[in-house]
C-alpha cells in the first residue's frame, strides 16, 4: 500500500527563537513530509535562518502581515495542489516528537468520520499540559480523557469540542468539503469558527493521547489566561455570528448576551458596535454563512 502523501504547514512570523526546534522536529519526524512555511513579512532574521539551515523546506515569502488564517491556506492551498493526503498544521512556537505524525495518521486513517485529528499539546518545558489546551479536554468537553488517562486506560482517539489549530492534521477530504480557513478572521477565532464548519459538515475532532506537541506560550505576557478581552471582541462576535450550526437570530441572541458582559465590564463603544454590526453587516455576514454551508468548490 503507498504511503500517504504529508505535507507541513507552518505559518511563520518573527519567531526566529523557534526555528530550529520547530523545523528540526518536523525534519526529524519517522514519516515522510513536506514542509512549507509561510512567512507573514518575518523581520527577525527568521527567514536568513530557515533559507541557511533548512534549504529542504519550501518557503513561500509575504511583503505583508497576512494573519493566520489566509496564511495557511496559502501553504494548504500548495499540498492540495500536489495531491496531499494529510495536511499537517504547526504553530512556529511548537515542536513535535518524531512519531506524533505517524501516530496521527494511524489513528486517523482507521477513524474515516474524524476529519481533524490533534495531538495533546504539552507546554514548552515538557512539564505538564499547555494551561489552555487542559481547559479543552474537560470532562464535558471531552469526555472520558481524564478519567482513562488516571485509570492508565486511554483509547486511541477522544471526540473533543474544541481544540486550536497549534497543531491539526487534517485530511484533504476534510479541506474537500469544508474549504480553507474564513479570510474574515485575521487572528484568533478562524480555527474555531473551522471547527464549527466541520461539525456542519459532520466531522468529528479528535485527540489523539498517543501523539504529542510541546508549545512554548505560558512565559508570554497575557497568557495563560489567553488574549485581553479588548483583543478578543471582534474574534468572538465573528465566531458568534458565523456559526453556521445556529440560526442567524440564535446567533445574534448570542451576540447581544456577549454586548451586555462588555457593557457590564465597562466597555461601553464596544459593546454598542458589538451589538449594532450584525444588524448593519447582516447581508455580508449571510453571504459567508451560506457560503460555509455549501460543499466547497475547491481552488
Amino acid at each position: 500500500m503507498e504511503s500517504p502523501k504529508i505535507i507541513a504547514v507552518v505559518v511563520w512570523y518573527n519567531g526566529l527563537k523557534w526555528v530550529n526546534k520547530c523545523l528540526d522536529s518536523l525534519r526529524n519526524s519517522d514519516c515522510k513530509l513536506t514542509t512549507v512555511v509561510i512567512d507573514n513579512g518575518s523581520t527577525d532574521g527568521s527567514i536568513e535562518q530557515i533559507k541557511a539551515h533548512f534549504p529542504d523546506v519550501i518557503l513561500i515569502e509575504s511583503e505583508t502581515n497576512l494573519g493566520f488564517g489566509k496564511a495557511n491556506n496559502i501553504g494548504i492551498k500548495y499540498a492540495l495542489e500536489r495531491g496531499a493526503d494529510y495536511i499537517f498544521l504547526l504553530n512556529q512556537d511548537a515542536w513535535i516528537n518524531n512519531n506524533t505524525i505517524s501516530n496521527l495518521i494511524n489513528v486517523a486513517s482507521k477513524n474515516l468520520e474524524y476529519g481533524i485529528v490533534s495531538p495533546v499539546h504539552l507546554n514548552g518545558t515538557n512539564t505538564g499540559l499547555d494551561l489552555n489546551f487542559s481547559r479543552n479536554v474537560s470532562a464535558i468537553s471531552c469526555p472520558g480523557f481524564y478519567s482513562d488517562l488516571y485509570i492508565n486506560a486511554l483509547k486511541d482517539i477522544y471526540s473533543v469540542e474544541n481544540i486550536n489549530a497549534a497543531a491539526w492534521l487534517i485530511t484533504a477530504k476534510c479541506i474537500g468539503v469544508v474549504g480553507l480557513f474564513e479570510p474574515a478572521f485575521h487572528l484568533y477565532g478562524e480555527d474555531d469558527n473551522y471547527i464549527q464548519r466541520i461539525k456542519f459538515h459532520q466531522f468529528k475532532l479528535g485527540l489523539v493521547p498517543s501523539a504529542a506537541i510541546y508549545h512554548d506560550r505560558e512565559e508570554r505576557k497575557g497568557l495563560p489566561n489567553s488574549v485581553g478581552i479588548k483583543r478578543k471582541i471582534p474574534t468572538n462576535k465573528l465566531t458568534l455570528i458565523l456559526n453556521i450550526n445556529n440560526s442567524y437570530l440564535k446567533s445574534y441572541a448570542y451576540i447581544l448576551q456577549y454586548a451586555i458582559y462588555l457593557l457590564v465590564k465597562g466597555f461601553f463603544i464596544k459593546s454598542l458596535s458589538v451589538a449594532i454590526d450584525p444588524i448593519l453587516r447582516f447581508p455580508y455576514y449571510l453571504k459567508i454563512r451560506s457560503r460555509h454551508k455549501q460543499i466547497w468548490k475547491g481552488l
